[in-house]
């Protein structure tokens, strides 16, 4: 492209003229700004004294007002006996000293006669007090007419008139001093405007060096455009004789200028393309709206700066694809786009000639691999003779490579088959909670070669998504072994499932170094992996990660990664999740849940559970909720503790009181500034806590689990233990046979008791504040003294134990042996029910 000629810049100026400018404009500027400065000065002076006096003048107005007040309410109370009436004047009694303290306060630096009037006010007002105050009592002594007869000498109101005179002549001094500061202000504006004038016209003087600015900002352009050109010039060059396609995009979308290798590769002059849309080329931007918005420009930048494979169309029709790369270029007229187009036609054939390669190697190798396997799995088996232990270990080693090539081939045949979109899924409902079993078990083997624990975090209630289980399986799988490959022998690797609004995610947490910072972009592409796995010591085939966030994707979710904290990878899935629970009935017709909340609350509530057909009984007291529960059965209780206060204690005991509700599970909804406690959950038997403004999900999640646990009448345990792994692995032992609450201590245990029923009692004796057996003598002689107890404890126990129903020692008896002693227990007392 041609540039235009330079035309000569003429001579230099002096530098004399522009000091000169500088100076003058430099003095005009200081005059101004100092006489500007001390008018503001001024002004803020005589603000200053103008409210200082209307503070004065109100202080002293109020205190005469309030007198005046009092005198009335005086009068009145020495006319009808009200001694009501003389609540002015007790309340001005009481502060008259401080506010006449505050007057002197105010006015200690006026002029002597302010301050002579001030005085004479500060000895008036005790004495009008004083005077009201004999009046007081006469009245109180000697009746009406007493009171009123002194009021007559007229010393009160001469008092009143003697205040009122000194605070109007305080006033009169205090606005004659207010006239004077506006005269002083007005003649003060008379002589800045004479400044200001002559301000104005040194201003006008300066302006004959207006010309001196003209010339000088011209010599400054014209030097910058030499070095533009110059600079263009160079930059030219390199745009010209650029191997990759340059092009310049404008904000609509127009291309503005392209380079020569542009013109080569897509066949078109640049004079055919100008001020046309990219589209014609390559489709950049598809779908409908402004083009920056798009390619995906944000406020951090291009989302994609860089695309890896796009059809660019020829001028003659044919396709050629390139690889793109944007950047961005901020111009007067808004941001342009520079797109760099690289032609990758040779590659794409390379690829083509890898991918069949590829395709025809593995399914030549899968045959075989497949027949190698089943024939060690015979020979591991014993078909043919009972194998050494050395023999033993070679079929192992050779049974696990060939797995491994099992799965190289599986990697490979699947990227073809996502490539080509030959893959298909069968979508059925899916606990992600299963899938993370079955991948755990799966490579809990591999695991355990590397010395590498595998630690899983998972909710109770199922997370259902709509997936194809095997698939999500081979994905978790996929993770579990890369994460596996890369921790550090004797480290563990966390897998989590959880809920996230409307999604359900599965995280791989792992300690290894982290992903490489060049790999990062590329980390989901194919073979991409491949140079990580070699740092590992274990090859890989650097498709297992595209593989999998094909699957996800097609699963309409995502795989993502990011630094954990403290080191390591965290790899995250993330599902939509199904819709809400299915809707449970009950035997007995429509569901019940009993809810206590304000009448706004309840009636919102009670809309939503209508709309999953569950009826919702309002309780607005404690004593119709005691009421409620003792009338029939409810699935569960919904208590929101921000209504609730500190009557919740109450609520609880009295409604486990009833026969009905001694099992009832209680729902939890706290304020959104309202901290939900959960180590209460076990104490009052919680089954879920929800947050304000209430999530459907977790709603959901909540009724759920509680009509799950309504569907047979389970005992309430009370497991009293001082070691959390023993609580936990009996609370999953017993699950679905009973509802477990837990106590760490003697303290607890009471507290719980005293408030809640339990069934059965399983009782440690070694605690942190005293022994187990306390509890046992704390239920003899009571209304509980038949409830069934359980000792469980590691130590030996000896003596007569007549009191309790069993002693197990956790060294000799299992837990299968514990649910079935609690099992029998319950079943005794069911049958107690049914007599």
């Amino acid at each position: 492209m041609a540039t235009q000629p330079v035309t000569s810049p003429g001579t230099a100026p002096r530098l004399w003229r522009a000091l000169v400018l500088a100076a003058m404009v430099s003095a005009i500027l200081w005059g101004i700004s100092l006489s500007l400065s001390a008018q503001f000065e001024g002004f803020s002076e005589r603000q200053r004294n103008v409210r200082r006096v209307y503070e004065q003048e109100a202080v002293i107005a109020r205190l005469v007002s309030d007198l005046r007040k009092a005198e009335a309410a005086q009068r009145s109370y020495v006319l009808t006996g009200d001694a009501g009436f003389l609540q002015p004047y007790e309340q001005l009694r009481a502060t008259a000293a401080a506010r006449v303290a505050q007057l002197r306060g105010l006015y200690a630096n006026e002029a002597r006669p302010v301050r002579e009037h001030i005085a004479l006010v500060a000895g008036l007002v005790p004495q009008k007090l004083d005077e009201m105050q004999r009046i007081q009592d006469l009245h109180a002594r000697e009746g009406r007419d007493a009171a009123a007869a002194r009021i007559a000498q007229g010393i009160d109101g001469r008092l009143m008139e003697r205040i009122g005179q000194a605070s109007g002549a305080v006033k009169a001094q205090q606005d004659a001093f207010l006239a004077a500061q506006l005269t002083s202000g007005a003649r003060e504006a008379v002589e800045r405007r004479r400044l200001y004038t002559i301000a104005l016209l040194l201003v006008t003087a300066a302006a004959f060096a207006v010309a001196y600015v003209i010339w000088h900002s011209g010599r400054a352009r014209h030097k910058a455009l030499v070095e533009a050109i110059d600079a263009g010039a160079r930059q030219m060059a390199i745009f010209n004789s650029a191997l990759n396609a340059i092009v310049l995009i404008n904000p609509s979308g127009s291309i503005e200028v392209m380079n020569p290798a542009a013109e080569r590769l897509f066949g078109y002059p640049a004079t055919d393309l100008l001020r046309r849309d990219i589209s014609i080329i390559a489709d950049l931007g598809p779908g409908e709206g402004p083009f920056l918005d798009r390619i995906g420009l944000t406020d951090d930048g291009l989302a994609q700066p860089f695309r890896p494979l796009v059809r660019a169309r020829r001028s003659d029709g044919g396709i050629v694809p390139v690889e793109v790369a944007l950047g961005l270029m901020a111009l007067e007229d808004g941001m342009h786009v520079v797109a760099v187009f690289r032609d990758v036609s040779e590659r794409e054939k390379v690829e083509q000639i890898k991918d069949q390669f590829l395709s025809t190697v593995s399914h030549e190798l899968r045959t075989p691999l497949t027949s190698i396997v089943g024939s060690l799995g015979l020979l591991r088996a014993g078909v043919a003779d009972a194998l050494t232990d050395q023999q033993q270990r070679l079929v192992d080693i050779a049974e696990n490579n060939a797995h491994r090539l099992i799965r190289i081939v599986n990697d490979i045949l699947d990227a073809e088959k996502l490539q080509s979109g030959q893959m298909t899924f069968a979508m059925t409902p899916v606990d992600l909670c299963d899938v993370v079993t079955s991948a755990v078990a799966s490579m809990s083997g591999l695991a355990a070669t590397r010395n590498i624990a595998l630690l899983v975090a998972a909710p109770d209630e199922p997370v259902m998504v709509e997936g194809d289980k095997d698939r999500l399986v081979q994905v978790v799988n996929n993770l579990l072994s890369n994460a596996i490959k890369f921790a550090p022998s004797g480290s563990r690797v966390d897998v989590r499932v959880m809920r996230d609004g409307r999604h359900g995610r599965i995280a791989v947490i792992d300690r290894g170094p982290g992903i490489p910072v060049d790999l990062r972009d590329r980390l989901f592409t194919r073979f991409a992996q491949g140079a990580i796995s070699g740092r590992a010591g274990t090859p890989g085939t650097g498709l297992g990660l595209t593989i999998s966030r094909e699957i996800v994707q097609h699963h309409r979710g995502t795989l993502t990664f990011a630094d954990a904290p403290g080191g390591g990878t965290v790899f995250t899935i993330e599902l939509p999740l199904e819709s809400g629970p299915a809707e449970q009935g009950k035997p007995d017709g429509t569901p019940r849940l009993l809810l206590y909340a304000d009448a706004t609350e309840a009636e919102t509530l009670a809309a939503s559970f209508a709309a999953r057909s569950i009826r919702a009984d309002p309780a607005a007291s404690i004593a119709d909720a005691a009421s409620a529960a003792g009338q029939r059965r409810y699935l569960a209780m919904i208590v929101d503790f921000q209504f609730a206060g500190e009557d919740a204690p109450a609520l609880i005991h009295a409604v486990r009181a009833e026969p009905h509700g001694r099992a009832l599970p209680i729902i939890g909804i706290v304020g959104d500034g309202q901290a939900a406690d959960p180590d209460r959950t076990a104490a009052i038997d919680i089954i879920d806590w929800l947050r304000k403004p209430i999530d459907p999900q977790q709603l959901d999640a909540a009724i759920a689990a509680a009509m799950a646990r309504a569907r047979v009448d389970m005992p309430l345990v009370l497991h009293v233990d001082d070691d959390p792994d023993t609580l936990e692995v009996t609370a999953a032992a017993l699950a679905g046979h009973a509802r477990v609450a837990q106590a760490r201590d003697l303290g607890s245990a009471r507290a719980f008791l005293a408030d809640t029923r339990a069934d059965i009692l399983i009782v440690d004796i070694g605690l942190p504040d005293g022994s187990g057996l306390e509890l046992v003598s704390d239920l003899a002689g009571t209304e509980r003294a038949g409830t069934p107890v359980i000792i469980y404890t590691a130590q030996d126990m000896g003596g007569d134990l007549r009191e309790v129903e069993a002693v197990l020692t956790k060294s000799r008896k299992t837990l299968p042996n514990l649910v079935e002693t609690i099992l029998a227990i319950a079943r005794r007392q069911e049958g107690r029910k049914d007599e």
